[in-house]
């Protein structure tokens, strides 16, 4: 009885002995094979597959990721919108203004015969603003076709302006321009030329406090017809 049941035990502990070094055994080369599988296949650099192991594993932070990278990217767009804006040209947008505040206007056709009248009229007159400047003959070509004087846009481009359709040229009457009568000898030069046609002021805008103010008439009719008169530029600041 004695060595029966001593012997069993025994037995017992040898089998167990054996199944763990066994099953330990087992493991180590399931660990090994993993280790050389991995030195055998280095992690990729591949971007894009980088982000999908990142995003199976770290779903949230895959997110945040995805976030922050658009933000990223609309602040280098916004930064680069404001690099192209400061570096424009300052002038740009002022161009046309800046043209029509220089460009002295077509006043004569090469040739031209000033009326007399126009010419004494003219001669030692000056009109009287923040700097007084003198009056200068105006004698040009001009279809009238039965209208008489030409409409705002029309005598933009007799007179070459740059922008004709934005020149912002205002027609006023006589009266109203010289209320005081202190430019007299200026409108009954321009009548006498014009023979009883209408004679008007355009106002001509050449940016900032500048101005040109236009008295002029119709000298004959139709093609052969003249726009006669004077012009003198007003600084009104």
């Amino acid at each position: 009885m004695t060595s029966t049941s001593l012997c069993r035990p025994s037995a017992i502990c040898r089998s167990f002995h054996r199944y763990n070094i066994a099953t330990t055994l087992a493991s180590y080369r399931t660990t090994v094979v993993q280790k050389r599988s991995r030195l055998s296949h280095p992690p990729s650099t591949n971007p894009v597959t980088l982000q999908t192991r990142y995003s199976s594993r770290f779903p949230d932070r895959s997110r945040s990721f995805a976030t922050t990278r658009a933000l990223a990217m609309a602040s280098d767009q916004d930064y680069m919108a404001f690099l192209d804006k400061a570096n424009r040209d300052p002038s740009e947008g002022y161009t046309k203004a800046q043209n029509s505040s220089n460009q002295e206007f077509k006043t004569t056709d090469d040739g031209a015969k000033i009326p007399a009248a126009i010419q004494e009229a003219t001669k030692d007159s000056f009109y009287v603003s923040d700097a007084d400047e003198p009056f200068v003959p105006v004698y040009l070509s001009w279809d009238e076709a039965g209208k008489g004087l030409p409409d705002e846009e029309e005598f933009a481009s007799l007179i070459h302006h740059p922008d004709p359709s934005n020149a912002q040229i205002e027609i006023q009457d006589p009266a109203d321009w010289d209320p005081q009568g202190q430019y007299k000898s200026i409108l009954d030069a321009v009548e006498k030329v014009g023979k009883g046609n209408d004679v008007r002021v355009y106002r001509v805008p050449k940016g900032g406090v500048k101005a040109e103010y236009w008295v002029v008439t119709a000298e004959g009719k139709g093609a052969n017809a003249k726009l006669v008169g004077a012009k003198a530029l007003a600084v009104e600041s």
